[in-house]
């Protein structure tokens, strides 16, 4: 049978390729429709044939009349939490599978598959759910192995003698209605060795990323800040202070946060700043000391990332930053650098996009007064949800210099 995912998406794409096995489907805006009604008019004596769509009808109390197209699906789905799972040590951590029933009733067991050298228990765990759309949340603990590497965890649900692996994602837009996305139910483990110092880290947040649920992964305890919280007994309690991305494009009391986020780094706190565009900033005025942001990117993830500090802490401690770390980045290595800055700012990497000139403002660190500021833009909010060892590394280093000296 087949389910009602976009056919671009039936099977796994490559980078910038869809695959796509019936060829009579590249180009359609969507799929064909999945019960069509072929109607038939005779005018004059000429027949003239086409397909309706057949929709879904509900009433909403505030749109009204609602059409919805109908969506063939598996009897079960299971959600996993997060698309990718980073393990620093060899200690166990409990995963939560959300398991849904689709039209009726189910009946059955669920499992955890993991890579080999990988523990998962319970084996399986019972699955009622008595009616549609029912939930219920299965609990696993995952060990990982000692020695680094990575693989696949995969989601299944096993339901009259037949196994599911499908997770369930909605997008629903007035303008484009409801449509069901169905990918695997599968994340990425990976066992990285990622040393970290301090605990407690604020985060304020920007446009929105998941940096807070990625730093809980490897054991920081991450509280986000209201404009409110930002004060300095509030601030006194962190290791460091994450800014979310474009913290300086979004947040309208940035520059009187600012002042008191420079104060927390001259009593020796330390601020990481992600990266921000040019447009719509609310300061100007960034870090301790003068930058100025420009639209330069490298957009080659696998472009080569040279070391221009090699003995600065950040490259140092906790963990020895190396060549290795900057394998197996994601869509991107970065945007918007800054092209000028002050003496005092230190500059950490240099890259570039084959042909272009070097760019060496992507990971900018100054020392003031008994903290520090890092200025950052390389895309760790893409390489952090998606698993990257290198980038879990270098960030660690970031929001752990305050003991680095």
């Amino acid at each position: 049978m087949v389910y009602s995912q976009p056919y671009w998406l039936r099977k796994t794409p490559t980078i910038g390729t869809f695959i796509v096995d019936d060829q009579q489907l590249i180009g359609l805006a969507e799929n064909p429709p999945a019960f069509p009604i072929e109607a038939t008019l005779d005018i004059a004596g000429q027949e003239i044939r086409y397909l309706i769509d057949t929709f879904f009808r509900r009433v909403d109390p505030i749109a009204g009349e609602v059409h919805e197209l109908l969506a063939v699906t598996p009897p079960v789905f299971a959600n996993l939490p997060s698309s990718a799972f980073v393990f620093p040590d060899e200690k166990a951590r409990p995963i939560t599978v959300e398991i849904t029933s689709s039209t009726a009733a189910v009946q059955g067991s669920a499992r955890l598959d993991a890579p080999a050298g990988w523990q998962v228990t319970p084996k399986s765990v019972p699955v009622d759910l008595k009616v549609p759309n029912e939930k219920m949340f299965a609990e696993f603990s995952v060990t990982p192995p000692g020695r680094a590497g990575d693989g696949t965890l995969r989601a299944v649900v096993s339901t009259g003698g037949k196994e599911f692996s499908f997770s369930r994602e909605q997008i629903a837009y007035p303008h484009i209605g409801v449509h069901i996305l169905m990918p695997a139910a599968e994340a990425r483990v990976v066992r990285a060795e990622i040393r970290k110092t301090g605990q407690q880290i604020g985060y304020l947040p920007g446009a929105g990323d998941e940096i807070p649920q990625c730093l809980q992964q490897i054991g920081y305890s991450v509280k986000v800040l209201e404009p409110g919280d930002v004060t300095p007994e509030n601030l006194a309690r962190f290791d460091a202070v994450v800014l979310g991305i474009r913290a300086y494009n979004t947040q309208n009391r940035i520059a009187d946060l600012q002042r008191k986020l420079l104060d927390y780094v001259q009593a020796g706190g330390v601020v990481v700043a992600q990266y921000n565009t040019t447009a719509d900033l609310k300061t100007k005025d960034i870090g301790p000391y003068p930058l100025e942001i420009s639209r330069d990117r490298v957009t080659d993830e696998t472009a080569e990332v040279r070391i221009l500090a090699p003995d600065h802490p950040v490259l140092n401690t906790p963990n020895k930053i190396t060549a290795e770390d900057f394998k197996g980045w994601v869509q991107e290595r970065g945007l918007y650098f800054p092209n000028k800055w002050d003496p005092r700012w230190t500059a950490i990497l240099s890259s570039n996009d084959p042909g272009e000139k070097p760019m060496d403002g992507g990971l900018l660190v100054a020392k003031a007064g008994k903290g520090y500021f890092v200025y950052t833009g390389y895309s760790w909010f893409r390489q952090l949800p998606a698993g990257v060892p290198g980038a879990y590394r270098l960030f660690a280093n970031l929001v752990s210099l305050r003991s680095a000296e």
